[in-house]
């Protein structure tokens, strides 16, 4: 029995080890995590290699001091390959009106901090972009 405990710690341990999560800002909504939704759109667990995040830009900005006005993206896709285990955070630029918020939407690309110095720009998909990734890699 303690042999069959000790197996099972390790496989936990192990597992643990080669996952991978990423926080998102407030402003961004995770829909699904490798086609499978029901996810923590604050922090994700994943897996170390290659996994694709749908995402969703959205915020509510005051037009005046009566209205307010959400906008909203189409889903955008996030595929990154995880090569270390590492606590990511991920950083829109800054979106301060609504007219920053659309030059986001069109243009949308985020950073991902590895919590250790290491930073990079990530370009975030649109369905039609990840479709034509997707074909064109097949050939």
């Amino acid at each position: 029995m303690k042999k069959f405990i000790s197996v099972i710690a390790l496989s936990i341990a192990s597992f643990v080890s080669q996952a991978a999560s990423v926080a998102f800002p407030d402003s961004i909504e995770v829909l699904t995590v490798n086609g499978l939704g029901n996810v923590d759109s604050r922090y994700l667990e994943l897996d170390q290699g290659q996994n694709l995040i749908e995402l969703q830009y959205r915020d509510l900005f005051e037009t005046n001091a009566d209205d307010s006005n959400w906008v909203r993206s189409e889903p955008l896709y996030l595929y990154i390959d995880l090569e270390t285990a590492a606590n990511y955070k991920a950083f829109t630029p800054n979106i301060l009106s609504e007219e920053d918020a659309y030059q986001f939407i069109d243009n949308p690309s985020i950073k991902l901090n590895d919590g250790m110095g290491s930073e990079k720009q990530v370009s975030l998909m649109t369905h039609g972009q990840l479709m034509a990734k997707l074909l064109l890699s097949k050939q």
